[in-house]
């Protein structure tokens, strides 16, 4: 496994070769662990593959290089949505559909607004048909207004699809329009996470916070009950993809009360950095005839995704399957390396947008798996769960009384922290003590027991313990 260092003026960037497929079971889960600690102690983010899955190459294509990291994540919930209703196998044996949230989060001016070209690209079909839709509902209602009170009124058609969402849409409109749409994916893009808030407007509006939670469960439901005669009582699958942009700061403020309830667990960061101060910005494509010539094929694809699904519209990918498999068994042990308990509790929403990314890429290369998916998908898990760490991970870590370990997005493997190679269980039990964690015996005795099974410590005969891997 081949890893170099290549250093920055702001910072040193970590390049990891994530491909993984030549090893055996326990070479591989070693060689993620080692790999997963040189990510979690770096102050940048892991570097992205140079090799990238077709389509993915294709809406990068006109991106400039400082943001095609970024905007790799951001554009994926966009893609899902051209799928309909299809669903996907998952490691549990459920079936899951493609709901993948996005959350930009890039300083003020740092290039958020160039994903709007790729999505009006990738979505054409769809605002088309949400527009003229749109304006169909919106003549029939001029229509009505103009009439006396007494004249009998138009109603509106049932099959007003609009699958694009706008964020200054209410939550009783926003319910109205899941209805209508009988359960189809649709897509909102955010300028502002502030946007938002305005969910939230009139009577019994939905709280933003609970909206994104109900968003991303994999049985979500949009739900409106009213009294009156004429009102709309509404209870329907709500399947909102969604690409929100903030500054960091913005960002932590939206979440402040929502560290550790779910709203902040289920977002998937796309990462932007800061520019070096006095660097040129960088230039788009133009995104045109020729752009979307090359996006058309994945999107057909996408489109496309119903003929791959039995009759219950349901896709068995089984290569994503096996990869979120493996990549469960190697964040197992890395979390039994470092007991970090943040880090594992984020991987857990983590590894299902992971296995729907691997499914959208597999569709939009005509069910076909290609290798660059996965190392694509390997390093879109860590890039997005470092980028959560780095903005969010103190504040995780504080609502949950923990004690802050350090300025890194990770926790150290705490075996490096037991400053010799042969030790006892005191020694293990101060160094707990140290980090804030529980430092008792039993509790001891097991991580001890977990370094064993993974071979990483051995037990001698006077009671201490030697290091087989992580020596001073």
């Amino acid at each position: 496994m081949k890893k170099t260092n290549t250093t920055k003026e702001n910072g040193t960037s970590v390049v990891i070769d994530f491909n993984y497929r030549e090893l055996n079971n326990e070479e591989r889960i070693r060689q993620a662990v080692k790999d997963m600690e040189i990510i979690y102690s770096s102050d940048e983010p892991p570097v992205m593959p140079t090799t990238l899955p077709r389509f993915v190459n294709a809406y990068l294509w006109d991106t400039p290089a400082f943001y095609k990291p970024g905007y790799s994540q951001a554009v994926l919930p966009a893609a899902a949505v051209q799928m309909d209703d299809v669903t996907f196998k998952h490691t549990n044996k459920l079936y899951y559909p493609a709901k993948i949230p996005g959350l930009v989060i890039s300083d003020s001016g740092n290039g958020k607004n160039g994903l709007a070209e790729i999505f009006n690209v990738i979505l054409y079909d769809l605002i088309m048909e949400s527009q003229e839709n749109m304006d169909r509902e919106v003549e029939v209602k001029e229509h009505n207004s103009q009439l006396g009170a007494n004249t009998k009124r138009k109603d509106i058609p049932d099959d007003l699809v609009q699958r694009i969402v706008f964020p200054d849409t209410t939550g009783a409109g926003l319910a109205h329009q899941m209805k209508v749409n009988h359960g189809l994916p649709c897509f909102m893009e955010c300028k502002e996470i502030e946007d938002l808030y305005k969910f939230k407007n009139g009577a019994g509006g939905i709280s933003p916070l609970v909206l994104l939670r109900e968003a991303d469960d994999r049985d979500g439901r949009i739900h409106q009950r009213r009294v009156g005669e004429k009102s709309v009582t509404v209870d329907v699958p709500f399947h909102l993809n969604y690409c929100v942009s903030a500054t960091p700061e913005a960002a932590c403020s939206f979440f402040k009360n929502d560290m550790t309830k779910g709203g902040l667990n289920r977002q998937e960061i796309a990462f932007i950095p800061p520019q070096p101060i006095g660097n040129d910005e960088p230039e788009f494509g133009d995104y045109d005839e020729r752009y979307t010539k090359r996006l058309q094929p994945f999107i057909d694809n996408l489109k496309k995704a119903r003929e791959h699904a039995d009759d219950k519209g349901r896709i068995d990918c089984k290569q994503a399957v096996k990869l979120i498999k493996e990549l469960k068994k190697e964040c197992a042990a890395y979390a039994q390396a470092t007991q970090d308990n943040t880090w594992d509790k984020l991987t857990h929403r983590g590894l299902t947008h992971a296995l729907l990314k691997a499914c959208v890429l597999y569709v939009a290369n005509g069910c076909k798996w290609e290798p660059a998916i996965e190392t694509f998908i390997r390093w879109c898990f860590h890039f997005c769960l470092w980028s959560k760490l780095a903005v969010f991970g103190d504040k995780i870590r504080e609502a949950e009384n923990k004690v802050k370990i350090s300025a890194k997005p990770g926790k150290p493997n705490l075996l490096w922290l037991i400053t010799s190679n042969i030790f006892t269980l005191n020694d293990a039990m101060t160094m707990r003590k140290n980090q804030g964690m529980d430092n008792s015996e039993k509790a001891t005795k097991n991580m001890i027991n977990v370094w064993a099974t993974r071979q990483w410590v051995k037990r001698l005969e006077d009671g201490k313990y030697e290091k087989l891997e992580y020596k001073i």
